[in-house]
């Protein structure tokens, strides 16, 4: 009997029957990420959170709801991963975290670093993306977002530059193959009506969808008007998903709930075992103010859990372990 693809493998994990979930999710800290080590050693630094999600169901309704429970640090809900390696002295930005087989992956945007992490608090460099294509400049590549197909680990970024349209595919050795994404990333600028104005779309969540062959975006900031930092951080985000068929010749967006102007999508996952179901992370950089609210919704546009407040502090990868 042929080995299970890694992209079931994964959904199947747990079946209809679970009802509570561990979670994991990963720091951005950005600038902030940089620390001395007791030796004087500079190093670079994330924090990994284990979270518990509850699914519930209205006995008389057969309404669905989520519920977050944060595990206590001293209970083994808070690691710190520690990195030697940066580009430009920042490094351990991780935005996204994928399983992939037995191994837990994330992924740093600023060298381009795929580390598995190990034990839940060790990192081990696996492989390193350069940007677009992979031999135009010595630059890490800007992963915002993660998911399996197949056999295959998609890691791609924010789509906004030509050069952010690239993609690239691993293989379970973790060989690499970088692809060209230009005329996918334009079709969901299209459907969102931003294709053909000076505007943008910036993607740092998505998932393809092993039972339904579908693929899910979710950006994280949608506009028609030319790219402005404050205006950008205070109300682009999104609230629009999304869905493609496997080519991206069908694609169409659904709204997800009401759209808060400064909490933009970072990450989202399918529930394995729940088709229909996804937990998501929005994160607000506003400032000096960095958020993070868990939420859950439908692949039918229905909101199972409100955001929910995790921390001050910007996370921008999930994963149900």
């Amino acid at each position: 009997m042929a080995a299970e693809l890694a992209d079931m493998q994964r959904f199947a994990r747990y079946g209809e029957q679970d009802s509570s979930y561990l979670l994991a999710v990963i720091t951005d800290e950005d600038q902030a990420s940089r620390v001395e080590l007791d030796d004087g050693q500079v190093a670079w630094q994330s924090t990994i959170r284990y979270d518990r999600l509850e699914r519930k169901v209205d006995a008389s309704t057969g309404e669905v709801r989520y519920e977050v429970r944060c595990i206590d640090p001293e209970q083994g809900g808070r690691f710190r991963l520690t990195s030697l390696i940066a580009e430009g002295e920042r490094g351990a930005e991780f935005s996204e975290l994928v399983r992939f087989g037995e191994r837990l992956l994330t992924f740093d945007d600023r060298t381009g670093l795929v580390c598995e992490v190990r034990g839940r608090h060790q990192l081990v460099p696996r492989q390193i993306l350069m940007t677009g294509r992979g031999d135009e400049r010595f630059k890490g590549f800007k992963s915002e977002w993660a998911t399996l197909k197949d056999d295959s680990l998609y890691v791609g970024s924010h789509g906004k530059t030509a050069e952010e349209c690239w993609v690239k595919r691993l293989d379970r050795g973790y060989g690499l193959e970088s692809l060209n994404w230009r005329t996918r990333y334009r079709r969901m600028r299209e459907v969102l009506g931003v294709e053909g104005t000076p505007g943008y779309v910036i993607h740092e969540a998505a998932e393809w969808h092993p039972v339904y062959r579908h693929w899910y975006f979710f950006p994280r900031k949608i506009s028609t008007e030319p790219f402005d930092e404050e205006l950008d951080e205070r109300e682009r985000s999104g609230s629009q998903l999304i869905i493609a068929d496997e080519a991206f010749d069908d694609v169409r967006a659904i709204t997800i709930g009401q759209r808060v102007p400064e909490r933009g999508v970072s990450s989202f996952k399918i529930i394995p075992g729940r088709p229909n179901e996804c937990v998501g992370l929005k994160s607000v950089e506003w400032g000096a103010i960095t958020e993070t609210y868990m939420f859950c919704f439908d692949l039918d546009g229905n909101v199972l859990m409100n955001d929910t407040f995790i921390g001050a502090y910007k996370c921008e990868g999930v994963e149900v372990l």
